[in-house]
């Protein structure tokens, strides 16, 4: 399986952080609020031209390896992680990959849905 992710706008910040502690939040479906911490993720933090900030997270123990792979002649770069396939994980939002014991048991039954 692949999945693919596009940052649609010139970055002017890239950093990469490594057994990170990623904080899963957002709302049930009562609008109560959640936050869990994920902790052994990689974590790549992306600042855009118009200031917006983007996050990717993998947790660590799915991944297999990562590629740097810059093109200095379209000015791109892009980062390759390769996931371990016989983890079971789950994927709450694109850019997320979580494996599955250490996602958070009050989500797996919304994650679902």
């Amino acid at each position: 399986m692949r999945y693919e992710l596009k940052v649609s706008e010139p970055i002017t910040e890239f950093k990469i952080r490594n057994n990170a502690i990623y904080t899963l939040a957002g709302y049930f479906p009562d609008d109560k609020e959640f936050s869990f911490e994920i902790w052994d993720m990689t974590i790549v933090d992306c600042i855009t031209e118009s200031g917006q900030n983007m996050q990717f997270a993998v947790s660590k123990k799915l991944l297999k390896k990562t590629e740097k792979v810059v093109d200095e002649k379209n000015d791109e770069t892009h980062l390759y992680f390769y996931l371990r396939d016989a983890l079971p994980m789950e994927t709450p939002m694109d850019g997320v990959y979580i494996i599955k014991e250490d996602f958070p048991k009050e989500l797996k039954s919304l994650n679902k849905a």
